[in-house]
């Protein structure tokens, strides 16, 4: 039987939740958890560093009023919370008119889909007027895996569970880990984790700049991007034999070491992209054809992008600096983080040339401080600590939250949301208004990471 909260509860929630928007808060995270017939959440809130949070008890089996009234962003986490609980949330928000367009399918699976998912458009004189998204093919139940493994079991499991961010989503598990345990990494070790942080997020970035060469018909350029990939991969090779450098990180440092000569080789491999990118980036800028279908597209206005992370926001003005959330040592180098004027996809695109070259800077000023040291705090540092933690860390396409708890050596519940999970609960309405031959353009430009979304 379904219980359900009576429409003073409802309201009264619903009230303190926009009194938080009022405010300037963001949703984070939505923490869950069940226990003696309940399911009791946690809303995790945030404004300018500072984390509000307000928690509430639903019965077993009972429906609750959907959050995303007021903050959108967090439609992909209740959907996942009710995946796993027994609890519905429902929405008043939904639409419910009849269509009389033609109505199209795109996917599961498609060329110009990194990933496979799955959209119902219905159409209007060829244009989208609405979108239905059938996301779920990605899902492999990560997280429940996790439970009752041993830390280094659930590290090997993280960096595998995308392609292009597994890394960063390792290393801000470890950093959980090393929190709730008090472990304090070598500086030399941090340093490295820094470079090869920024390893990861340039080839996720060009991964996503090839792809939107192939959306746009730019065989040449996708040419170039794939020698620049070869280039990573050389540059990769001369630290670890995996290009997305798994199993490289462990408790309290790294597993292995790489000299400071052997730094500077794979530096000056990389920095052979600086010139090949900006002159791609400038022809970009000056081919008419190109600035005019992209501008056109893809149109986020600011209110809506304050409310997501990465390219999507910075492109709007927003200045979000993901790195300084990290414990990376991202403050002793200097850098300046890209935005522009108006999201759209040719905005997040530029930003995407802008990304990757400052992860080049950032990659050549870290070698140049580089020093010798210990890479790891002692061969088996002590994991027998209690505890949980939330932690936020930066990946490529934007903020990443992740939490953990601990009993000693074994993980007891793991949560993550990366980016795509604040981002795609606004891809229908940014597709609304796109004529069909953009969609792979604009889905592109998003940097939507739904094996890491869906876990």
């Amino acid at each position: 039987m379904k219980r359900s909260w009576n429409e003073k509860q409802g309201r009264a929630f619903m009230g303190k939740m926009f009194g938080y928007k009022l405010m300037g808060y963001r949703l984070v995270f939505i923490k869950s958890a069940c226990d003696d017939g309940y399911v009791k959440l946690q809303y995790m809130l945030e404004k300018d560093g500072y984390i509000e949070t307000v928690e509430t008890d639903l019965p077993e089996n009972g429906t609750f009023p959907s959050i995303t009234g007021v903050f959108p962003e967090g439609a992909q986490m209740e959907r996942e919370i009710a995946g796993t609980y027994p609890v519905m949330f429902v929405s008043h928000n939904k639409e419910h008119e009849k269509n009389d367009g033609l109505s199209f399918e795109w996917g599961p699976f498609h060329p110009l889909l990194q990933e496979p998912v799955l959209f119902r458009f219905s159409l209007k004189d060829d244009v989208i007027d609405k979108v239905c998204i059938e996301t779920g093919y990605n899902y492999r139940g990560i997280e429940r895996l996790c439970i009752g493994e041993k830390i280094p079991n659930v590290l090997d499991m993280l960096e595998r569970i995308s392609s292009v961010n597994g890394f960063s989503i390792g290393l801000a598990f470890l950093h959980a880990v090393e929190a709730i345990n008090e472990i304090a990494v070598p500086p030399k070790a941090n340093l490295l984790r820094l470079i090869l942080n920024e390893m990861s997020f340039l080839r996720a970035n060009l991964y996503s700049l090839s792809h939107i060469t192939k959306c746009l018909g730019l065989l040449s350029d996708s040419s170039e991007i794939f020698k620049l990939i070869s280039l990573y991969n050389e540059a990769a090779l001369l630290i670890t034999n995996d290009p997305q450098l798994k199993g490289i990180l462990v408790p309290g440092g790294l597993s292995i070491d790489t000299g400071i000569e052997t730094l500077v080789r794979v530096n000056v491999i990389l920095q052979e992209m600086v010139g090949v990118l900006s002159a791609m980036r400038d022809r970009w800028n000056n081919t008419q054809s190109i600035t005019e279908r992209m501008k056109a597209t893809g149109k986020i206005d600011k209110n809506t992008a304050a409310r997501m992370t990465g390219r999507a926001a910075r492109a709007a003005g927003l200045r979000e600096d993901v790195r300084k959330l990290s414990r990376l040592p991202y403050h002793v180098l200097s850098y300046k983080i890209p935005t522009a004027g108006e999201s759209n996809s040719f905005t997040r695109t530029m930003l995407i040339f802008e990304d990757i070259l400052l992860s080049l800077s950032l990659i050549d000023q870290t070698v140049e401080i580089m020093h010798e040291g210990d890479i790891r705090t002692s061969d088996r540092p002590r994991l027998k600590s209690n505890g949980e933690i939330l932690v936020r860390e930066p990946e490529a396409f934007g903020e990443l939250v992740i939490h953990v708890s601990l009993d000693e050596e074994l993980v007891t519940n793991i949560k993550i949301r990366n980016s795509s999970t604040i981002n795609f609960p606004f891809l229908d309405g940014i597709l609304k208004g796109t004529e069909l031959n953009d969609v792979p353009l604009v889905i592109a430009s998003l940097d939507l990471d739904f094996s890491a979304m869906e876990k």
